[in-house]
Formats: structure tokens, sequence, C-alpha cells
């Protein structure tokens, strides 16, 4: 006979294991879906990382915040997502899964496990000499460039920070120096 202790400490082992059982036995590292949560796009958290390792290439931290800082992968994702045409969704991933394959063949390594300098030479090569890789690859750069440089300058850091809006029609500056003023008008009827 068990006593009802035992047999609640029991049932609560239980429970906790087949809480987390799923989460031990779920797909490995590599597979495992985006953070992100996507409607169209299917990417792998590897995929993701990428990103984020490319746009942080694009736009790396410096005195600034950069691409990772403000999220900008993740902007990219979801404007590839929402506003993106299906067909250009699977070029943006087929280029993105090129990469690797691209940064091994010019760099001997992944695109990760390279530094930024030679990161940056590879990004430059695609954008200069994109005749050397594949339509997808370029593309996915195109791409990738273009919405990481509207993620940033559409972020509220750059907003704020960086360009600090006024108001229309601006402040009034009643120090302006004015070194000859030309005070002939002409007259109407008059050349």
């Amino acid at each position: 006979m068990m006593n009802r202790r035992l047999a609640v400490r029991h049932l609560t082992l239980v429970a906790g294991a087949a809480a987390l059982l799923p989460g031990c036995l779920s797909q490995s590292h590599d597979e495992q879906t985006a953070s992100y949560p996507l409607k169209h796009l299917v990417l792998s958290a590897r995929q993701e990382k990428l990103l984020a390792e490319v746009c942080e290439t694009l736009i790396p931290r410096t005195a600034t915040p950069g691409a990772k800082d403000l999220g900008l992968h993740l902007y990219v994702l979801k404007m590839l997502d929402d506003c993106t045409p299906p067909k250009d969704q699977q070029t943006f991933v087929a280029g993105l899964g090129q990469l690797d394959a691209a940064a091994t063949r010019q760099l001997g390594q992944s695109f990760e496990a390279s530094t930024a300098a030679q990161r940056t030479a590879l990004l430059q090569r695609l954008d200069q000499q994109p005749a050397q890789f594949s339509e997808a690859l370029g593309a996915f750069y195109r791409a990738a460039r273009q919405l990481a440089i509207d993620g940033y300058t559409g972020s509220k850091y750059f907003m704020t920070k960086q360009v600090v809006y006024e108001l229309v029609p601006g402040r009034y500056d009643g120090y302006f120096p004015v070194s000859k003023v030309n005070l002939a008008v002409p007259h109407h009827g008059q050349s």
C-alpha cells in the first residue's frame, strides 16, 4: 500500500520528466527551427545564426551598435516572410544554404569560422564579382544587404541617436551671416 505523499511525489516526478523529455529528445541544434516565428519561410537555427553573422559583417559593431545588437537578421527574416514573393523566398534560402560552401571554397573554412576580415572580403567579392558565384547566392546577398540597411536606417537607434528628427519647419536661426544683400527689386514694366 502506497501513502498519499509518496504517490504525489512520484506523480510530480513523472509529470516533470514528461514535460522535460520532449525538449531533451528534440532535434539536434543544427536541425532546430529558427527562433523567430515565420509563416512562409522554413529556416533552421543554424541558418538563422548564419544570417545574423552576414548582417553583422555588413553592419559591424563599432562605437555604434552592430546588426546583432539591433536584431537586424530578425528584421530581414520578417520582411522576407511578409513582403517577398515565394519564389524570391526560395532563392534567398537557397543562396543562404550556398554561402558556407562558397566560404569553404574561397576561404578554406565556413563563414562562421572565418575572421571578420575574411568575411568582409568574401562579401565584397560577392558584391563586385557576382559572376563568380551562383545566381541564388548573389540574389541572397543583394536581398540580405538591402534589407539589413533598411532595418538599420529604420531602427529606433538610428532614428533617435544618429538622425535626430526636427519638426517642420525646423528651428529659427536668427544669426545667419549675410555678406551681401541685393535690395534692387525689379518693378513690373521695367526691364
